[in-house]
């Protein structure tokens, strides 16, 4: 049975001129270390690619706190993997899913006042896979 959640992520830098807000839309780790959301909750990066591949094929739209009325659209999408770091050399210290959204003028407004500090990604997953030690966590 596929369980719903929503994955809460900070913005890095809002660009007035084009309308866009930067961000992570998923963080799989931070410095080496499996990254858990406030809900307990981890994506690893093999599913975080699965995910965001799905998500920029079929949909990219974006809303307004989870109100499933389409505000935008996700412009900008990379997976930030240590082999895709290591293949491009860059450094960086966080693994996940870096995106770009371009929301309504209205939303826009809200980020850069600070209202709005993050993104957060919604959806289904149809099992939790347990971990046994750190090594499943990879």
């Amino acid at each position: 049975m596929a369980k719903p959640f929503r994955i809460s992520c900070k913005i890095e830098k809002v660009d007035e001129a084009l309308g866009l807000v930067f961000g992570w839309g998923i963080i799989c780790s931070e410095r080496g270390a499996p990254y858990f959301d406030l809900q307990g909750d981890h994506i690893p990066c093999d599913a975080m690619m699965k995910a965001a591949c799905d998500f920029q094929l079929h949909s990219r739209a974006t809303d307004d706190m989870h109100d499933n009325v389409e505000d935008g659209t996700v412009v900008f999408s990379f997976p930030m993997t240590k082999d895709v770091a290591k293949a491009y050399g860059i450094s960086c210290d966080t693994e996940g899913w870096m995106i770009a959204a371009k929301p309504s003028p209205e939303i826009f407004e809200k980020f850069k006042a600070g209202e709005y500090t993050g993104f957060s990604i919604g959806g289904e997953r149809v099992k939790d896979r347990p971990l046994g030690s750190a090594e499943d966590i990879q």
